[in-house]
């Protein structure tokens, strides 16, 4: 296992750590303008098709079958709904939850409340499981119980990550995971 402390370095001046930074975090400020309460009414199909991209979706084809309707709700119970995170997050990305989109996984929700509120959500991958079970850090039930209290889980996981590494937000917590992910696989694989 590598020293926590090599975790927690950024390489900034890595070219596909930028790229990974320009696709997923660059237009922050935009997109959450367009998550805004006011300005969710008139978010349209291509926004949300961008928004879905940027997070990390790959099944575009399953979240076009949402309605623009459906996705508007989604995101506006996920965000700014009274009953507690957890419960709006289990509701949005549980199989089974009234609010979780086609395509969607558990990334999808996270990553919209991360553009939120980067100082205060996290983006639930497999890099930032990853990045937990590096440093040693990953929650052990994890796996049980309701998404949203798992969610509640890796949260707090990844918030030792950021407080040991002096980051400011997690979209860095997030530029971190996906290094530590290809610097795991680049060990593992010959060449890679």
């Amino acid at each position: 296992m590598r020293k926590i402390q090599e975790l927690l370095v950024l390489a900034e001046d890595d070219q596909r750590q930028q790229e990974y930074r320009r696709k997923k975090w660059l237009r922050s400020a935009e997109f959450q303008q367009w998550l805004q309460e006011d300005a969710l009414p008139t978010l349209n199909m291509e926004q949300a098709l961008e928004l879905f991209r940027a997070s990390g979706g790959r099944d575009i084809a399953a979240f076009k079958t949402n309605t623009i309707e459906d996705i508007r709700d989604g995101l506006d119970f996920l965000l700014y709904d009274n009953i507690k995170l957890e419960g709006r997050f289990d509701e949005c990305a549980a199989p089974d939850g009234a609010y979780r989109m086609a395509g969607a996984g558990k990334e999808f929700p996270s990553y919209i409340l991360c553009l939120s509120n980067p100082s205060l959500f996290a983006v639930w991958n497999k890099n930032a499981e990853g990045l937990l079970k590096q440093a040693g850090l990953f929650p052990a039930g994890i796996k049980r119980g309701p998404v949203g209290i798992q969610y509640l889980d890796l949260l707090e996981g990844l918030n030792q990550v950021r407080a040991r590494s002096g980051r400011h937000d997690f979209r860095e917590i997030d530029e971190l995971a996906y290094q530590a992910a290809r610097t795991r696989s680049s060990t593992k694989t010959p060449g890679g």
